[in-house]
């Protein structure tokens, strides 16, 4: 079968259009869980220490995701 011509710029114009939009999609979400993780860490002393503990796990790896998601942008 003969590719179409410029079919495969178009497909990669797709594909980096399906890239952009689960990057925005994506980025508010996890925007949203960093913020309440950051807040909820503000005041440690009122939390258990394995609360605290999990907290800093899901703060460290949001950031890490967010550092994913930014290294997409083209």
């Amino acid at each position: 079968m003969t590719p179409t011509p410029g079919a495969e710029g178009s497909g990669e114009k797709l594909g980096a259009e399906v890239v952009q939009r689960l990057r925005h999609d994506l980025a508010n979400p996890l925007a949203a869980v960093l913020a309440e993780t950051q807040l909820l860490l503000l005041s440690p002393d009122q939390l258990s220490v394995e609360t605290v503990s999990s907290l800093k796990q899901i703060e460290s790896l949001a950031r890490r995701m967010r550092q994913i998601l930014q290294d997409l942008d083209p």
